[in-house]
């Protein structure tokens, strides 16, 4: 499947908008144009997030290799396994975007989309990747990816988010180097040892946000805490690899 892909990279550079390829003479059974090639991505996107285990059994193919957002890969059988598993909570609403086709040959097409799930307003934005084949007078899904989309969290007063004055100060890192916080406007500054200032925006009780997404830790959060005197003793950083504790300076 690996070198499948590599091969298919030009294809799916390529995939600017909805297209189509010339048949060869004489060729039967005509494979579907691209816009049934993102009806078929589509349907099969929402069959795998609705947990329809029925369509997924008729539009995958065996060799299926399947990865997800989360870093978890599956072939057929798990991924319909995986499916069954989902919420088939009749408020989910999905809002499609974004849809990208590509017909690498009659028998190959790529196609791309943009997906909010989301649940009484609440939820998520992934982007999706299908490679498909012709199969019956449609299309079934070989290889399939989704990646998700990071977005901030939504901001808070910095009333709510305790006395600002409170955060500033320095802060000791395991590696005995210092991060110094500091007040600006409505929000906090860190300030690493090399001079760089990242702002952190208030997002919760005692709890900030970096303004950026990290290439590879995506959302960073710093969260304060306290004494049983009320002194803030500690700022530990959230993110992907773990949480981090920092003491205060004395």
């Amino acid at each position: 499947m690996r070198s499948l892909l590599l091969l298919l990279a030009p294809a799916m550079l390529a995939c600017a908008r909805p297209t189509s390829v010339a048949r060869p003479s004489g060729a039967t059974p005509l494979a579907p144009d691209s816009a049934d090639a993102v009806a078929a991505h589509r349907a099969w996107w929402t069959a795998f997030t609705l947990g329809d285990t029925a369509h997924l059994q008729g539009h995958t193919g065996p060799g299926l290799l399947l990865t997800l957002s989360s870093g978890r890969t599956f072939d057929r059988a798990a991924a319909i396994a995986q499916a069954a598993t989902h919420n088939r909570d009749s408020r989910i609403r999905l809002d499609w975007a974004d849809d990208r086709a590509t017909l690498a040959s009659p028998s190959l097409a790529i196609t791309t989309s943009r997906m909010t799930e989301s649940i009484d307003g609440t939820g998520g934005t992934y982007r999706y990747m299908t490679v498909l084949e012709p199969h019956g007078a449609g299309w079934r899904v070989v290889a399939a990816q989704s990646t998700r989309e990071l977005s901030p969290t939504p901001r808070v007063s910095a009333a709510a988010a305790g006395p600002l004055a409170d955060y500033a100060g320095e802060y000791r890192t395991p590696r005995g180097r210092t991060l110094r916080i500091t007040v600006r406007d409505s929000a906090l500054a860190l300030i690493e040892p090399s001079g760089i200032e990242i702002r952190l925006e208030p997002v919760g009780p005692a709890l900030f946000e970096m303004n950026v997404i990290s290439m590879g830790n995506g959302i960073v959060r710093m969260q304060f805490t306290r004494d049983g005197s009320g002194r803030v003793t500690a700022m530990s950083r959230v993110r992907l690899a773990g949480v981090e504790v920092f003491p205060r300076v004395p």
